[in-house]
């Protein structure tokens, strides 16, 4: 059955707080499809429902969800539609697209009036909530010029809530969760190219001595960073096997996709969520990141994460509703089957991926460079007598005598004839008479 786009974002908001299934219960739903006994070697032990509750708590605590000024009213409306057996019985024959389009909100206007009555007092209570925020904003901004229409609810009927409210609800709720991936991928980015950027512009503040020996230490990091077992491809059967496997210590010979589905919907909802999907990628996670070691970057290993979910619900997700089902699972596992053998399919990590493109990283250097400019004017001026002498290598290089321009001379500050006679044409003034030297010439090599 296809559910609603609305009751799918609130799981996906709160996280689902359930205790596990037992593992019992797998093997006793695969044994009443197979008219058999359940074995003994799959039964639930406290140790693996403790592990699961362990996981969604550490999952919670990365993830807050999808998270709106509107989550409370959004999860109110979901919880009175969800308790009217009408309403979903309208849904069982809609498309993914129309019920993100919000066209189920048509089917609304026959509801009993004591679930409207319950919805009226929804959107009152959000009116409630958004007077009492433009009141504080009015306040705070000195007038109402900042003050935005909400686009959740209709406000041309104030007074009860009707199908376009709905309408709305789902719209705003689909669009605000897709902003939130894309703004996810952006800043992820941002974070690499600043990574760069500082690496590039610390070995460009470097003596060359130095430099290459920093540059030696980043490469060997790299280079152990990157030497890790293959990963399989999130979402095969051969990756999956070794769930079965390595985390659910069942033999691989009697691996069941209804069983191994069981065993992971920890909530028993009959779906397969965020937390619940990206538990299965755990094990290939760890071939490549270790928290404890100072070659491994934590949020890459989010990201790798993210990347993992995205590319198995693209995969196995054939209504688009973010959750993955029994049957769309059980569908992907025939498809698979159903192909000729073939080379075990391996995953390209991040670190085979391009995240920016070489003028993308031009620009956030040159950027970076200007800020550090400007937030550091004084900087060559205050390192130590040492390092000022360790002068930029593009400076060093004899071909270019113009990069420590003249300073001019002081104006109204005459010398005698005397002194001038004395002194060689070429001679410089003694260094505590050179202001110090703030603009550096950019290194070639860095850009920066």
């Amino acid at each position: 059955m296809i559910k609603p786009i609305l009751i799918l974002v609130v799981l996906s908001i709160n996280g689902i707080v359930c205790p596990p299934p037992m593992r019992q219960q797998a093997e006793q739903a695969q044994a009443q499809d197979n008219g058999q006994q359940p074995p003994q070697q799959a039964q639930a032990t406290d140790n693996q429902q403790a592990q699961n509750t362990q996981q969604q708590g550490e999952y919670e605590g990365r993830h807050p969800g999808y998270q709106f000024a509107y989550t409370k009213y959004l999860e109110e409306v979901v919880k009175i539609l969800e308790s009217e057996p009408k309403f979903s019985e309208r849904l069982r024959d809609m498309k993914e697209d129309e019920i993100k389009e919000g066209k189920i909100a048509d089917h609304i206007d026959d509801l009993p009036k004591e679930v409207f009555d319950k919805l009226h007092k929804a959107k009152f209570d959000e009116i409630e909530r958004l007077r009492k925020q433009i009141e504080e904003q009015i306040k705070l901004d000195g007038g109402a010029h900042n003050v935005k229409m909400p686009d959740h609810l209709d406000v041309k009927e104030l007074d009860r809530f009707h199908k376009e409210d709905l309408r709305k609800l789902i719209q705003k709720t689909v669009a605000d969760m897709n902003a939130m991936d894309d703004q996810r991928k952006e800043d992820f980015k941002q974070y690499e190219l600043r990574k760069q950027a500082e690496e590039d512009h610390k070995l460009a503040q470097m003596a060359p001595e130095e430099r290459e020996k920093a540059k030696r230490e980043y490469e060997e990091s790299e280079k152990r960073h990157n030497e890790h077992e293959k990963l399989k491809h999130p979402g095969s059967k051969d990756q999956l096997q070794d769930v079965w496997e390595e985390s659910d210590h069942l033999e691989k010979e009697a691996y069941d996709p209804k069983t191994f589905f069981a065993l992971h919907d920890l909530n028993g909802d009959g779906l397969w969520n965020d937390f619940e999907l990206e538990s299965l990628f755990q094990l290939e996670l760890e071939k490549m990141y270790n928290e404890t070691n100072p070659d491994d970057d934590m949020k890459e290993k989010e990201e790798e994460m993210n990347r993992m979910r995205e590319h198995v619900m693209k995969q196995m997700d054939a209504n688009q509703d973010r959750m993955i089902s029994l049957q769309e699972f059980l569908t992907d596992n025939e498809a698979q089957n159903a192909q000729p053998p073939k080379q075990e399919e391996t995953w390209q990590d991040l670190g085979q991926q391009k995240i920016y493109t070489d003028e993308e990283l031009q620009r956030f250097e040159r950027e970076y460079a200007q800020q550090q400019e400007q937030q550091h004017p004084q900087a060559a001026a205050q390192q130590p007598p040492q390092a000022q002498q360790q002068v930029h290598p593009a400076q060093q290089q004899p071909i270019q005598p113009v990069n420590v321009p003249p300073q001019p001379p002081a104006p109204n500050a005459q010398q005698p004839v005397q002194q001038q006679q004395q002194q060689p044409p070429q001679q410089n003034l003694p260094p505590v008479h050179h202001e110090p030297i703030q603009d550096h010439k950019k290194d070639p090599t860095y850009g920066i």
